[in-house]
């Protein structure tokens, strides 16, 4: 087994160094730390150490692998998530308590069987479960890698370890689960290289090198667009501050001052999540009201929207709120209302705006009645520094932002065009994000 430690602690420490810092990655490391150590239990020979990482083997193991099943199928909300890391350990703590633990610990396999099989086969459920259910065609392929990484060699420890230990009361299946965690880890390696596994890709050092480059430059212009479009909104209430301030109106002025303190605070509170946010944009959840942002958001470029003589049209048949981080999406609203002003041809353009309940969740949809787009800029237009409106101003980062935060949610967002029949954005969030 002492091959097999130095597989689990070798993907361990992959994972740990180059994979994202998201909470499914650190499930995994957790799991894959525990199998190391636990399966080192046969080559110590000081008792306590060897009862220590059997405990690690036989009952923190299952439990770590349930989590990372639960955090990686993305189908939980993290309060959830967190309530469910709770509950779940308390069968293995249990177990301690209740088994010998003098000269050496020894376990009632029996028992363990009744729990840990089903960690072991409900994570792998929730694995196959999220591959089915995933629409996003690259996302697919992540998952269907992470399934074939993952179940067989888990499907190898019930039938060859636990199921065995229950029935026989003994093990011998070491060359089994060895053979087939050495084919895990060389499907592990083949995987990164190839294609890239839970996050993990492996380059030469050059490569790697110019890929993150690339992707602080992407996450810096990211969030410069974001900030831009925040700056243009507090420059055109400043003029119309000046405007007002001339006519005496003093009323019109404290309310545009009021929007330029909370657009300001918005700005700030950017700035302060851009180093840890550069990297990965990583949500803060919270519960909010999709219609309230909606709205705030079309409050936030009344003026762009005067100024064009734009017709906005709203409907809203969603009651209650959802879980989502408020900021990012109300930049994503942002973006399409702008976005909608800009593909007007002329003054007098239109935007409906409509928020409903639907089987899957919750649907928003943006149609406006611009110029619309070919079918081959119809499908670049969620690509990094791709843009149909060819001004300086315009980054072509707008759609791609919108698109990475929407499947942060879990949701997706897409779009339909003819040229000259303007242009249908639909965001679908998840039924689970519902409250």
């Amino acid at each position: 087994m002492i091959y097999s430690a130095v597989v689990d602690l070798a993907l361990a420490g992959f994972l740990s160094l180059y994979g994202p810092k998201q909470a499914s990655n650190r499930w995994a490391v957790l799991f894959f730390v525990f199998v190391g150590l636990g399966s080192l239990s046969d080559a110590v020979t000081y008792s306590d150490l060897r009862s220590f990482f059997f405990f690690l083997l036989q009952a923190c193991a299952p439990y770590g692998f349930a989590m990372f099943a639960i955090a990686y199928s993305d189908k939980m909300t993290r309060r959830v998530q967190k309530v469910l890391a709770y509950a779940l350990i308390l069968p293995p703590v249990i177990t301690l308590f209740i088994s010998p633990l003098r000269p050496e610990i020894r376990f009632d396999f029996v028992l363990m069987l009744l729990w840990a099989a089903p960690y072991y086969l409900g994570g792998c459920f929730l694995l196959v479960y999220s591959y089915i259910g995933e629409k996003d065609r690259v996302k697919r392929k992540y998952r269907l890698l992470a399934m074939c990484f993952f179940v067989p060699p888990i499907i190898a420890i019930v039938v060859f370890d636990r199921i065995n230990r229950a029935v026989n009361q003994h093990f011998d299946g070491y060359l089994s689960i060895t053979i087939v965690a050495w084919c895990g880890f060389a499907f592990f390696l083949v995987a990164a290289i190839r294609f890239g596994i839970l996050g993990v890709r492996i380059k030469f050092e050059k490569q790697l090198h110019d890929q993150k480059i690339k992707g602080i430059a992407t996450g810096a212009a990211m969030y410069n667009h974001a900030m831009k479009n925040r700056i243009i909104n507090i420059d055109m209430l400043t003029g119309r501050v000046k405007e007002w301030v001339e006519s005496q109106r003093n009323e019109q002025i404290n309310n545009d001052i009021e929007r330029i303190m909370a657009e300001t605070q918005q700005v700030m509170h950017m700035v302060k999540r851009i180093q840890k946010q550069i990297e990965d944009v990583e949500l803060e959840e919270e519960p909010a009201n999709a219609i309230d942002m909606m709205k705030l958001a079309l409050h936030s470029n009344r003026h762009l929207l005067e100024g064009k003589s734009f017709t906005v049209t709203t409907e809203y048949s969603v009651i209650g709120d959802m879980t989502c981080d408020k900021l990012h999406l109300q930049e994503v609203f942002n973006n399409l209302i702008i976005n909608a002003v800009d593909a007007a041809e002329n003054e007098g353009g239109s935007l409906a705006i409509g928020i409903h309940e639907s089987k899957g969740g919750i649907r928003i949809d943006f149609a406006d009645n611009g110029k619309g787009m070919s079918k081959e800029a119809a499908t670049r237009i969620f690509d990094p520094f791709y843009s149909t409106k060819q001004r300086e101003e315009n980054f072509g980062l707008g759609l791609s932002y919108c698109r990475m935060i929407m499947r942060k949610h879990g949701g997706s967002i897409k779009a339909v065009s003819h040229p000259g029949e303007g242009t249908i954005f639909t965001l679908r969030f998840p039924k689970y994000r519902k409250l």
